[in-house]
Order: C-alpha cells, then structure tokens, then sequence
C-alpha cells in the first residue's frame, strides 16, 4: 500500500525534527575530529622543526684576547653595611679615614715610592694610617707573650687590638726599644698606631698574609674560641674587642691571598695540598672567612678573587730574595683595587 500525501508530509517533518537538514541547508559542516587532528599534527610539526633547530646549535664566535677570568672563580667576598645602632649618635667629620693592621709587603713597602698603603689611600680616596709591622703572624706563637721566646708577638692582632682599646702602649713602647732600636719599620708602625685619632676612625682592615700557614700556627682550640694562638681565636678577641670599643669603626677582614711553598731542600709545593699540620692553606682560608661570618664582619676574599692560583706568579715576588711574602707592582696594585672597593661599598656608614 503506498503512503498517502499525508504521511509523507509527516515523515519530512519528523527527519526534520531529528536534525536532518533540509536540501537548502545542507553544504560545508565543521568536524570537531578533524580540528583536533589538525591542531596535533601542528604542534608536532612545530616541535620537531624546534628539535632540529637546537639540535644544529648556534655558532658562537670567541673573542681570544677577552678577559673571562671574572667567569673562571666564584669569589666570596662577603661585604655588609654596618647597622644602624652601631654608628647612632655618633658624629663622623667630612674625612674617611683607615687604619690597616697587618704584616710582610704592608709593612715592608711603607718606605717605598709606591708601596701598599699609599696604593690603598690614592685607589680609595681616603686617608690612610698603616700600623703593620713585619714578621708577626695573625695568631701569636706562643700562648703567653714569652719575651725571651718571640718579642715579636706583641704586633700580633691580639696585642695589638688590647693596646688600640685600652689606650696603653707602654708595653708595645718597652718592647719596640728593647728589642728593634734600629729596626725602621717597626718604628714607624708604633708611632703610627699611636697616632690615630680613633674617636675619628671609620674602618680598620685587618690584612695578614699566608704566614700563619707557612709558619705553622693553630687554627682553632675547640674549647676557647679566644685563644689568641689560633687564627680563629685571634679574630674572635680582637673583633669583638674592637667593635664593643668603637663600635662605629667598620670592620673589613681582607684574606690571606694564594702563593706558593719552597721547602728546606729548595723544592717548591703547592700549599694548598700540603697539610703543614693544622690543615691546607684553604683551611685557613676557610677558617677566616666563617669567622668573620659569625661575627657580622666584611670579609674580603683575596685567595680567589685577587691573588689565585692562576695568577700568583705575576703579583708574587717569586724571587725568594726577602724572608716575607713580597708582591710585585702589579700585585700591590691588584690588591689595593680590591680593598678600595671593599672600603668604598657601603658609604652610607657615614
């Protein structure tokens, strides 16, 4: 039986009803499958041309004569501004002036056109009192100043730190005429120290070389972090001393810098793979910095960033002629550089 007009009619509407389009809609649909497949296909294709692309590199072009030294070290220079309530009511003049405490080619290149302190003083801008002295050591030889044993002790830091904070240098007086009459340098550095007007000082840098290592001092006596014949005890009394004295003196540790070794039969070593006792040059190195650490101190590093492994042989005096550690010109200069930079961080302490 074939179907009435009626129910065809029925039927075209039904299809309609169900989403079938009607001959004037139908054309282009958009399929959500083939979005998505097309979108995949770009993305790996973007992936894979960045692939190939970081695959090939980019050619890079070195330059042979840069300086890449600053890349070669990680320095740790810890230099930090003093707090505010060390230096509160405290009146600083117009003049930053610095007392540098410390031993060998400080001391010796004094009397010199162009020696250290001078470097320092023209590098910075500042005024300048160089109160070293020649062959003490950071920490002291022996325990207790034995006089008869090593005069020399009482230039070291801890001696010197008791006069600086008392006032009294009798005892640095008596022991300068007894035993360096006629030793030049060793006057001019008491005469110095005497000088200062530390009611007017604003920083000490305290800079001593590698002697402690080659002269076998202690590093630290884990029961008396004062024991002034320990490098770490030394910088514990002297530090704290200073800062309770004049706590609105900025403090500055400038590290021992690198220099080779030369044993008794003439044979030269590298000290920072000799244990000479109390540890490897970097022991000490290490020993000063985390010291000067927990004492909120700025610490200068000399060992990596100035005078290295690398370059010592241009900045030392390899030429053994004087019992201390000599520089060079160009090593007097790279270090006086370096501390300028150090004094000069923080000028807001004024």
């Amino acid at each position: 039986m074939s179907k009435t007009d009626i129910e065809k009619e029925i039927e075209a509407q039904n299809d309609n009803a169900y989403g079938e389009p009607e001959d004037e809609k139908k054309g282009f649909r958009i399929n959500i499958h083939v979005i998505l497949i097309a979108a995949i296909v770009l993305v790996l294709g973007i992936s894979v041309f960045e692939l190939v692309r970081w695959n090939r590199g980019e050619r890079i072009t070195l330059d042979p004569d840069e300086d890449t030294s600053m890349f070669d070290i990680e320095v740790l220079d810890e230099l930090i501004p003093m707090a505010p309530d060390d230096y509160a009511g405290h009146d600083f003049d117009d003049e930053t002036t610095v007392l540098l405490l410390g031993n060998g080619d400080l001391s010796f290149s004094r009397v010199e056109d162009r020696g250290l302190d001078q470097m320092i003083a023209d590098a910075a801008g500042v005024t300048v009192y160089n109160a070293s002295f020649p062959y003490p050591t950071l920490a002291t030889r022996n325990l207790a100043m034995i006089e008869k044993n090593y005069p020399d002790d009482i230039y070291s830091l801890t001696y010197l730190t008791d006069a600086i904070c008392t006032g009294d240098f009798s005892e640095i007086d008596r022991v300068t005429e007894k035993y360096h009459e006629d030793g030049v340098v060793t006057q001019m550095g008491v005469k110095t120290l005497k000088t200062v007007d530390y009611d007017n000082l604003d920083v000490i840098v305290i800079m001593y070389d590698a002697s402690d290592y080659f002269q076998n001092r202690a590093i630290e006596n884990p029961k008396d972090d004062e024991e002034r014949c320990t490098i770490v005890g030394s910088l514990n009394y002297s530090i704290r001393r200073i800062k309770q004295a004049y706590p609105y003196v900025r403090i500055i540790v400038s590290s021992l810098y690198y220099t080779d070794g030369v044993d008794a039969e003439g044979n030269v070593y590298d000290p920072d793979k000799l244990d000479s006792g109390n540890g490897t040059l970097s022991n000490y190195f290490y020993n000063e910095l985390n010291t000067c650490t927990e004492l909120s101190v700025s610490f200068l590093d000399n060992f990596y960033g100035t005078i290295n492994q690398d370059n010592y042989a241009q900045y030392v005096d390899l030429s053994r002629e004087t019992d201390y550690i000599k520089l060079t010109d160009a090593g007097r200069q790279v270090l006086a550089d370096r501390i300028a930079y150090a004094i000069n961080k923080y000028p807001q302490d004024k």
